[in-house]
């Protein structure tokens, strides 16, 4: 299927993937920040993707659907998308070696070629803050059956340090990406009964620090600082958008 009649931003991303973002390094570097919150994400998705059995199910991206296996979840069907040639190739030949057979089609999020109502889940690990936001999430209500459900992992744009990240490692993202901003996740709680769970304050500066001390994520002061996070969240929630990341899980309105 032709990913035709797209944007010029979507043509950019598209090149942009083609040719291949450096992440390695970058996700090394934060592996030591991210191991808490990767275990709870684990405890989210196995709760939340019991939805998806037997359902009819779309992965915005093709590359994060392997949580599906990981958990033992069998759609009824299982579509990825990708606007990049090269990621949808790299789906492909995973999906290969898996009991689960995605159907990979090229398209652009930000203009679904699905009917109204088709989907019970849709879903996406670091998807919506390369696409034009608002239109990717009016798509996704459109395609969603009414009280279909979503699932996404995304960076937020507040972060002074994720800021400075950003701008000290151009090459690990593309130059239109926009992490989620406060109108996003307005316009989330606005389409969907959202839950929000918000990763990475204290833990990204003492994730640094914790990489030059221990060679090990699983240590005492990221499971401290992991504590420290949680009971900010808890505790002072205007502090949440200053977090690094969040999960987004809800049913559509």
């Amino acid at each position: 299927m032709e990913a035709d009649n797209i944007s010029e931003r979507s043509e950019r991303e598209r090149q942009a993937h083609n040719e291949g973002l450096q992440r390695t390094g970058y996700y090394s570097f934060f592996k030591h920040t991210r191991y808490h919150y990767i275990q709870r994400q684990k405890l989210l998705q196995k709760e939340f993707f019991q939805c998806a059995n037997g359902k009819q199910v779309l992965e915005l991206g093709t590359n994060s659907w392997s949580v599906l296996e990981r958990n033992e979840i069998k759609p009824a069907s299982l579509y990825g998308i990708n606007i990049s040639e090269k990621e949808l190739e790299l789906g492909i030949q995973i999906a290969e070696t898996t009991f689960l057979s995605p159907r990979f089609l090229l398209m652009d999020a930000n203009r679904l070629a699905f009917k109204d109502n088709t989907f019970d889940v849709v879903f996406g690990g670091g998807i919506l803050h390369h696409l034009d936001c608002i239109s990717a999430l009016d798509e996704v209500c459109r395609v969603l059956k009414p009280g279909g459900k979503i699932f996404f992992v995304e960076p937020l744009a507040i972060n002074p340090i994720a800021k400075l990240v950003r701008w000290l490692t151009p090459r690990v993202r593309t130059a239109d990406e926009q992490p989620l901003r406060f109108r996003d996740l307005k316009a989330i709680k606005n389409r969907f009964h959202a839950q929000f769970y918000y990763e990475e304050l204290l833990s990204v500066p003492f994730g640094v620090l914790s990489k030059l001390l221990f060679k090990d994520p699983a240590n005492w002061l990221m499971s401290l600082v992991f504590t420290i996070d949680l009971a900010l969240d808890r505790w002072i929630p205007p502090l949440r958008y200053m977090y690094r990341h969040v999960v987004i899980t809800g049913s559509k309105k």
